[in-house]
């Protein structure tokens, strides 16, 4: 049976919206992508527990809110409904063992929701010498190199020490929370990829494999397609 993967929205001026990217992503690993709109609150565990797996995608700010602080000059559109969806179907996810693969802001989702903090921007407070994270080529181009942690699930599955990425974010790990693994760096020292320590299946990238993945990149295929059958699995 095709496993049930929960795809969040972004929203905006009351129209929900998604990349194709996702849901072609998914669809060709071999899952069934259902879209999540913000139900109420009380709604969430029965969302949580009709779906097999799930996916936390990208797009605009996290409220500062949720991470303890309050909003600075660099801040980006925030959807705060979306953040607090986000962040309760994810802590669901973890107690009901359902897997979660977290993309670019879907990373960020991960980590506040489970206790730490982001830069709201990290070319005003992230220290030292930065890469350019923004990219300015085609999103289907890889921008700069990540750094695979050696004993990581995720240099398991793409088989490789050093990779290439595509970027499109201005916010960034700061804390990371005590349940996360940083096993992805990019050579300034921005993170890139987390695990959670005791989950079967919970990974967050800070770039876009979907982009990759559907132009028929091997690396990005493979990162879907094992998210897909630890959600069979699971």
């Amino acid at each position: 049976m095709k496993p049930m993967i929960g795809v969040t929205l972004d929203w905006e001026n009351g129209v929900y919206q998604i990349n194709e990217a996702y849901i072609k992503a998914i669809i060709e690993a071999g899952g069934i992508p259902v879209c999540l709109p913000y139900v109420e609150e009380e709604d969430g565990d029965k969302i949580i527990q009709a779906i097999d797996g799930l996916l936390l995608t990208g797009g605009g700010d996290i409220h500062p809110f949720f991470f303890r602080e309050e909003p600075k000059p660099k801040l980006g559109r925030v959807i705060t409904k979306r953040d607090e969806r986000e962040i309760q179907w994810t802590k669901l996810a973890l107690q009901h063992n359902i897997p979660i693969l977290g993309i670019c802001r879907g990373l960020q989702i991960l980590n506040v929701a489970l206790g730490g903090t982001i830069y709201q921007d990290i070319y005003a407070e992230y220290k030292g010498e930065r890469l350019l994270h923004t990219q300015t080529c085609q999103r289907n181009e890889a921008f700069h190199f990540v750094t695979l942690q050696e004993n990581s699930k995720l240099k398991q599955i793409l088989k490789a020490a050093k990779i290439q990425v595509n970027s499109f974010h201005h916010q960034a790990i700061n804390e990371v929370a005590n349940d996360l693994e940083v096993v992805g760096t990019a050579s300034d020292g921005i993170i890139e990829a987390v695990e959670h320590k005791t989950s079967s299946f919970c990974i967050g990238v800070q770039w876009h494999p979907e982009a990759f993945a559907i132009e028929g990149i091997e690396q990005s295929k493979t990162l879907f397609q094992a998210f897909i059958e630890a959600c069979k699995n699971a």
